[in-house]
């Protein structure tokens, strides 16, 4: 009678501890073997290969169920057959997150207006680099005649540094308004980055660095060096709901007291996921503290506008 229960306990504990696992070592290292043995000291294990072998608890990080890292390397591969075939399936900007934004402009500046803001933007990082691309375009008309009319284009390109805070980064401007005091200006920047909170949810970022500014079309023509320091954070409020924040200070080397100021704050609020719809509200700032007669020292914007994921 003793070895008949003997035997059944044997039956029925064996196929239990006997299963496919994949244990991870402490050391990184990785083995796919069929546990045979579990104690609270020493696994004992059988691999194709090596045979059965004898490991000490201590020496293991964590033990997985062969069939769920199965099913984890089928859905990778699902997901990488569904890959980004960039904008409009046209290959430009494949894997970069792009989107589009249109709205409504609201201005108090040199002239107050309501009326048309669209924007394009597309972000791509990696472990050593970060490229940011856009352009947006203002335009308010009010009894027939245009009261802004502007065009921003941008690049930026972060050299990240693994292991570190530290980063380079490039950035080239392009600006065209028609309401100011010249007709285009293009601006270089040029420097170092720290990144001073790097986390899943929350990032905040200072630059420093040279400037040059070029205005075309003024009467105050000449290549301007200036010295630029930046802020720029962002913030995962929550799976639907985002801020981001960005300011830049520029001041020539000949007239320090001459400060350029810009500033942008962006709230934005998840619509449909699957759709990749968001509503957005925006405010931006331009300070000169050198300005035209006519000319009012800050152009501040205020808008409401959808974003759409492309």
């Amino acid at each position: 009678m003793k070895q008949i229960i003997t035997s059944v306990l044997i039956l029925l504990v064996f196929p239990t501890l006997s299963y496919a696992a994949v244990i991870k070592f402490v050391t990184g290292d990785e083995l796919t073997v069929k546990i045979i043995e579990k104690t609270a000291s020493y696994l004992k294990v059988n691999h194709e290969v090596l045979g059965e072998l004898t490991i000490e608890n201590k020496n293991v990080l964590t033990i997985q169920d062969s069939t769920q890292v199965q099913m984890s390397v089928t859905e990778t591969k699902e997901q990488t057959i569904d890959k980004d075939d960039g904008l409009f399936g046209m290959g430009l900007l494949a894997d970069w997150q792009r989107n589009f934004t249109l709205g409504l402009n609201g201005q108090q500046s040199n002239s107050d207006s309501l009326d048309l803001h669209t924007a394009f933007a597309a972000d791509y990082d990696n472990d050593d680099k970060r490229w940011n691309f856009g352009f947006h375009y203002n335009f308010s008309q009010e009894d027939g005649k245009s009261t802004h009319d502007d065009i921003n284009i941008y690049l930026n390109r972060d050299w990240l540094m693994p292991d570190t805070h530290w980063l380079y980064f490039a950035t080239v401007k392009y600006d065209w308004d028609k309401f100011k005091s010249w007709d285009y200006r293009l601006t270089a920047i040029a420097g170092v980055g720290y990144e001073f909170i790097e986390q899943q949810n929350f990032s905040l970022i200072g630059r420093s660095g040279i400037a040059g500014k070029k205005n075309f079309g003024s009467d105050e023509d000449e290549f301007e060096p200036e010295l630029m320091l930046g802020l720029e954070s962002t913030w995962a409020i929550s799976r639907i709901q985002s801020l981001s924040f960005k300011t830049e200070f520029f001041s020539p080397f000949e007239h320090a007291s001459d400060i350029r100021n810009l500033s942008k704050l962006d709230w934005k609020f998840k619509l449909d996921s699957k759709m990749d719809l968001s509503f957005k509200l925006g405010l931006e700032n331009e300070y000169e503290s050198v300005v035209a007669v006519d000319s009012k020292h800050n152009d501040f914007k205020y808008r409401a506008a959808i974003v759409w994921g492309l």
